[in-house]
């Protein structure tokens, strides 16, 4: 699987970042490597070779966008075809990437969930295979994100003390407790997000998600928002039980923290994804070692 070159990302120290924002040790996680560009080509890998496995050479699943590009990239690397379902209500930035990787896009009228029922009803008649997160093979997805907190502990020598983390669907945080569970580590976890159910639920003390009324998702706030979530049970438990914590990140500040990365860092980091560093600065002590999960944007010109 070495030419698909998934995993096995960088793993950086930003000390520019640590001065600027008086934080003790900071290290930065780049999932931007990945092929298509984001974490997402990790969950991708594991349903492409499932399904083949299973004797499925059609993958189905629902995106606002990067799951989409990691889904068809991957496809395209094993000879697989994939049909990619995306929301109309959606921005849909990555819908270029996915048609040339050899998907094909799906159009479907209304939200993620009414996309999500389209596609699942597909997926049961033409007997494709179910690649969303949160499908039947959920935990294929959640575990494929365990390798995120393998390859931190391996390249720090031990746990941080934070990770820093984005609350989407609450998958990749789920599968990054799996993994420094699995090594008995126990860093904690901040999760963060915008108009996210889960997140606001947690903010507001609650143990399960609490809708966002008036949602708004933004091209900004896109792969953050929503308050019908896949994983959301799975990436609250973990912020629970890792005695972590949430915060919710506007827009302007995912933005502000973005600008932050490339003038300290150099690195053009996707503004949903730079608010993992937003989210360390709003804790109490800066004084630990922490981690940031963080996907870039430059990997799509």
């Amino acid at each position: 699987m070495h030419n698909l070159r998934i995993g096995h990302t960088s793993f950086k120290r930003a000390s520019r970042l640590e001065k600027k924002l008086g934080i003790r040790r900071l290290h930065l996680k780049l999932e931007s490597e990945n092929s298509s560009g984001t974490h997402k080509d990790r969950a991708a890998l594991l349903y492409a070779l499932d399904a083949r496995k299973k004797g499925k050479n059609t993958l189905a699943a629902v995106t606002c966008g990067n799951y989409g590009a990691a889904l068809a990239y991957v496809c395209s690397k094993l000879d697989m075809h994939c049909r990619v379902y995306v929301p109309s209500e959606f921005a849909a930035t990555r819908n270029k990437d996915i048609e040339a990787f050899g998907g094909n896009i799906v159009i479907t009228q209304g939200d993620y969930e009414a996309a999500l029922n389209a596609c699942v009803k597909d997926t049961l008649a033409n007997g494709w295979y179910n690649a969303n997160p949160g499908g039947p093979d959920k935990e294929l997805a959640i575990y494929s994100y365990s390798f995120i907190a393998r390859e931190i502990a391996q390249e720090l020598g031990r746990q941080p003390d934070w990770i820093s983390v984005p609350f989407g669907n609450g998958t990749i945080l789920a599968g990054i407790w799996q993994g420094f569970r699995a090594m008995s580590m126990k860093p904690r976890i901040v999760g963060y997000s915008n108009n996210n159910s889960a997140i606001h639920g947690l903010v507001n003390k609650s143990r399960v998600p609490i809708p966002v009324e008036g949602l708004t998702i933004t091209e900004v706030n896109e792969p953050l928002s929503g308050n019908f979530l896949l994983d959301d049970k799975e990436g609250m438990s973990a912020i629970l039980e890792s005695n972590g914590t949430a915060f919710e990140i506007s827009d302007e500040e995912l933005l502000k923290a973005s600008k932050l990365i490339m003038d300290q860092e150099g690195l053009d980091i996707l503004p949903a994804s730079a608010g993992a560093i937003t989210a360390i600065t709003r804790l109490e002590s800066r004084n630990h070692t922490f981690a940031a999960v963080i996907t870039g944007r430059g990997h799509h010109s």
